[in-house]
């Protein structure tokens, strides 16, 4: 009997990307063939992002266009963040099979598993698969850039799922819910499994990296002590930690930092105004994110620092986002990813009163992004991945 035909497709954030590839091993171990050719797949599976209405708005055109595409007999499974943060919207194009990221045993028994997916891991993300390029005309000046999560020279490990913090404009909590870790020993154990097949360079996914092991009695500088114990030539990536627990452990972190073993760090500062964060519920201030990563730059500058920045956020005036501008004009980051407010389905901030209005946000999102952009780049992403 000829072995089935599977195509796995994603968008979303680097946690959803190592998610579809966790998926697409777990149809490998079964007995399935992966094409990227939707048209000869007997069975699509696509991971839906629900983060933003902007990701709604593409994961709803993604599903017509696979629909139209696939086989008329094949078997369609959408799955992921959507059907857990809108439904509704998911249901106009789409009313099979569907499920979040803590259900896939539900492939299990869908797809007649000899092993269960639970017994099935991933180290790399998955390619997001887009329609078409979506660059407007600013972003093509500068559209070069280092697809960390995506590099194949990264061993990545999913050490977490959830979140503790509740920001007001945040959608993910509804679809992951509260943080999920995994043991310090089966991080160890994934840890030494990548150090075993060469590589040089790791990467720790979580919602919230910061939140790692708060539900197991733990912390993140526990699993880094732990993980820096090991011998060899390696360095650790830290994706995603909120600036609040980023502080909260800096002076723990600090003989980290200094061993050299952390090449990249991650952390979203999202305003540089203590008001629009207060409206946030961020439970930081900027002054704090400021001094810490003022630090990293001046005595890890090894380090490798991303941040993200949202323009538009509801009463956001000139003067919050001045606020915001000083951020990049007092810090130095490697890459800044800078993102427009999208008021997402069940959340506070969507129905704030004082929306910005949508060409201000526009406004403000060119001269941010072509700030960034302008300053000096930092070629230390560039030297690992070029």
């Amino acid at each position: 009997m000829l072995s089935k035909k599977a195509c796995v497709l994603c968008t979303g954030c680097p946690e959803s990307r190592i998610d579809s590839t966790r998926v697409k091993n777990f149809l490998i171990e079964n007995g399935w063939t992966i094409t990227d050719k939707v048209e000869e797949a007997d069975s699509v599976l696509f991971r839906a992002c629900g983060l933003t209405n902007v990701a709604i708005e593409h994961s709803i055109q993604v599903i017509r266009r696979l629909k139209a595409k696939k086989k008329v007999n094949a078997q369609f499974i959408v799955w992921g963040c959507l059907p857990k943060i809108n439904r509704e919207a998911l249901r106009t194009v789409y009313n099979g099979i569907t499920f979040g990221e803590d259900e896939t045993n539900i492939l299990d028994k869908i797809l007649e598993a000899k092993k269960p997916i639970a017994e099935v891991t991933a180290n790399s993300c998955m390619p997001i698969f887009e329609l078409k390029p979506r660059l407007n005309k600013l972003e093509k000046l500068f559209s070069k850039k280092c697809c960390i999560a995506g590099s194949e020279s990264i061993f990545q490990i999913k050490v977490s799922t959830g979140c503790l913090s509740n920001c007001s404009f945040c959608s993910v909590r509804i679809s992951r819910g509260l943080v999920h870790s995994k043991s310090i020993e089966k991080v160890l154990t994934d840890f030494r499994n990548g150090l075993d097949k060469g590589f040089r360079y790791f990467g720790l996914l979580a919602t919230d990296l910061g939140a790692y092991g708060r539900d197991i009695g733990q912390n993140l500088v526990d699993l880094l002590v732990e993980l820096t114990k090991e011998k060899g030539d390696y360095k650790i990536g830290l994706r995603n930690i909120n600036p609040y627990f980023l502080s909260e452990m800096f002076e723990e972190l600090r003989p980290i930092f200094a061993s050299g073993k952390i090449w990249f760090l991650s952390s979203s500062a999202e305003s540089g105004s203590d008001r629009i964060l207060k409206l946030m519920r961020r439970r930081y201030k900027i002054q704090d994110f400021i001094e810490g990563i003022r630090i990293l730059n001046n005595e890890y500058p090894n380090i490798s620092l991303r941040t993200q920045l949202m323009v538009g956020f509801p009463t956001e005036t000139n003067e919050d986002f001045q606020m915001t501008k000083k951020v990049i004009d007092e810090l130095k980051f490697d890459w800044v990813e800078i993102y427009k407010f999208s008021p997402n389905n069940g959340t506070p901030a969507a129905t704030m009163t004082n929306q910005v209005p949508e060409h201000t946000k526009a406004i403000r999102y060119r001269q941010l992004y072509l700030k960034t952009r302008l300053q000096r780049p930092h070629k230390k992403l560039r030297q690992i991945f070029s």
